[in-house]
């Protein structure tokens, strides 16, 4: 049996992603508003393998905005389990974000798999492993901050520990977020159905329904 440890939770959760799409099919639902799975494998693959065709139909130059959108064109084209594949086998091996992987991936694979997951009417949080939810906790604490701006001060509680996140302007009271790293994750990128529990004065609990979450 192989040694799951082995193998980084950046790798495990883009082949997770990779089953879940390959399984759903392009019309598969997710969490995202007005996404399906096509959708969603479009968007991880512009932006790991081909960031030109994202802005390139856009061009004020029409040679140039005609051609990247003949290769958005062509991607779309491909048989689904082919750009399921490309998914799956990752930027090319002289690619800058092959050396970033677990750095800039992480977070968006583990979201993204949790998104195809949770559009299913059967899911159930999965249980993940104390050196995985260390990890997340790391990524957490550095990118938290940016993710949630909130007239209310907010501290994330886990028991991999605690992050507070200032008010954004004039503070309306304070809150706790508590819930394990994976789920804070979820939730500090705006997913509303990560498992955590909001404690605080109503007040402060009503000003952070306004909050702004996520990217």
């Amino acid at each position: 049996m192989s040694d799951t440890r082995a193998v980084s939770l950046v790798q495990r959760e883009r082949a997770a992603l990779a089953d879940a799409l390959e399984a759903g099919g392009p019309t598969a639902p997710t969490v995202l508003p007005g996404w399906e799975a096509a959708d969603l494998l479009e968007h991880l693959l512009l932006r790991e393998q081909r960031p030109d065709l994202m802005i390139g139909p856009k061009l004020p130059v029409p040679p140039l905005a005609r051609k990247a959108q003949e290769g958005l064109e062509g991607l779309r084209a491909l048989p689904w389990a082919d750009r399921v594949e490309k998914f799956r086998s990752g930027p090319q091996k002289l690619s800058p974000v092959r050396v970033l992987d677990g750095l800039m991936n992480t977070i968006e694979y583990y979201i993204h798999h949790e998104d195809v997951r949770r559009a299913q009417p059967d899911w159930e949080p999965r249980t993940l492993s104390a050196e995985d939810q260390a990890e997340l906790f790391t990524a957490l604490k550095r990118m938290g901050r940016m993710l949630v701006r909130a007239d209310v001060e907010i501290t994330l509680m886990s028991p991999q520990g605690s992050i507070r996140i200032p008010a954004k302007k004039t503070s309306r009271g304070a809150v706790s977020v508590q819930g394990n790293p994976s789920e804070l994750v979820l939730w500090t990128f705006g997913r509303d159905d990560a498992q955590v529990s909001v404690q605080g004065e109503d007040s402060a609990i009503r000003a952070l329904e306004n909050a702004k979450r996520g990217v």
